[in-house]
């Protein structure tokens, strides 16, 4: 692990830009995580929670209608990349196309894109949409990491029977359970980020 203190990491987190022209990309080695779920399973809220500055990611007026990958950076060491929600039901079916096209493209094509972090919303079953998602980090020989949210909204049994749910469908159980509210394993996906770079 790198011997960076935790109280100094993660203290200078900043919104870069918001873009859907992947050749405008920063031409780089900073390495980007890329923070992926469904619409309103709270990406918005990891990132807002991880810089703590709950201005630093807008949520949209319009879930699921956003084409494009906002960027921020990290201690000037690394990138997060918010990309669109899916999922949302009253996106049309050329919205959707355009979206698939982006996220293959970014995923295929973006040598600085490093690790996905999944986020599933604990009070959710696994859908398709997710398994797709699982499907294109893996095609694309992305590691990922998967982290349930909104751990304060759900009872022990609904917890664990989320738990059973990520056991059945993707055969793991290395899953971080995560509050924003409550800042719950805050500090385990830090350390996440801080090992993996």
């Amino acid at each position: 692990m790198n011997d960076q203190s935790d109280n100094n990491y993660l203290k200078n987190v900043k919104y870069l830009f918001t873009t859907s022209e992947l050749d405008k990309l920063p031409k780089d080695d900073l390495k980007e995580i890329v923070i992926v779920g469904r619409s309103n399973v709270g990406k918005s809220t990891f990132i807002n929670t991880i810089g703590n500055n709950r201005k630093l990611a807008k949520k949209s007026n319009k879930p699921g209608k956003t084409r494009a990958l906002s960027f921020f950076s990290v201690d000037q060491k690394f990138r997060l990349v918010d990309i669109p929600g899916y999922g949302y039901a009253n996106v049309s079916k050329q919205q959707l196309k355009l979206f698939a096209n982006l996220l293959e493209k970014y995923f295929s094509e973006r040598k600085n894109l490093k690790l996905a972090i999944l986020l599933l919303d604990i009070r959710r079953k696994i859908t398709k949409d997710d398994l797709l998602m699982i499907d294109y980090f893996k095609t694309n020989h992305l590691d990922f990491k998967i982290i349930g949210t909104k751990l304060d909204k759900v009872t022990q049994k609904e917890k664990i029977a989320f738990l059973k749910n990520v056991q059945e469908v993707l055969n793991t159980d290395k899953v971080i359970l995560y509050s924003a509210e409550k800042k719950t394993n805050l500090n385990e996906i830090k350390k996440l980020f801080l090992d993996y770079f």
